[in-house]
């Protein structure tokens, strides 16, 4: 009978441990997307970026394919990687279609509605309004943005402010 109760004690006890993780987890989780959503709607859609960059990336963040070769790390880099698209597209806005995650992930899909203003992708400015998709991966640590893989239709875009 002890033998029993030690058996269905210990199987309480990985249950109860594998629940608390579990939603440890999915805490994390939420966390994640939250801060994605706050930087797309804060940052981009409401001109807060530089205010949340400390906040949102970790100091050692990364590109994973960068659109420059010379795309410098770190809090540095999304600075300047900010500052390119703020100057060539300032009325840039965003709308997340698609996002969901894990305690070490993100994945994001967006629709960005923008004008021209200034030279970017080797297309002086052109004024044209253009419209665009994008999908990026997140890695998160310590409840940042460690490293970011983005795919964007730049080919679209680039059709649609040279036509």
């Amino acid at each position: 009978m002890k033998k029993h109760f030690h058996i269905v004690l210990a199987l309480f006890v990985i249950l109860l441990f594998a629940q608390c993780t579990a939603s440890k987890n999915a805490k994390q989780a939420q966390r994640n997307i939250e801060t994605l959503r706050i930087w797309f709607e804060e940052g981009w859609n409401h001109n807060r970026n530089k205010e949340l960059i400390p906040r949102v990336f970790h100091p050692e963040w990364s590109d994973g394919n960068p659109l420059r070769p010379d795309q410098t790390t770190g809090l540095d880099g999304m600075y300047e990687l900010v500052e390119f698209y703020k100057h060539a597209f300032p009325d840039a806005h965003f709308t997340i279609t698609h996002i969901f995650g894990d305690e070490r992930h993100v994945a994001l899909r967006y629709e960005v509605e923008a004008t021209h203003f200034g030279d970017a992708f080797g297309i002086p400015a052109t004024g044209k309004k253009f419209t665009s998709t994008g999908l990026v991966i997140y890695d998160m640590r310590d409840g940042k943005i460690y490293r970011s893989w983005q795919e964007l239709d730049l080919m679209g875009i680039i059709n649609q402010l040279k036509n």
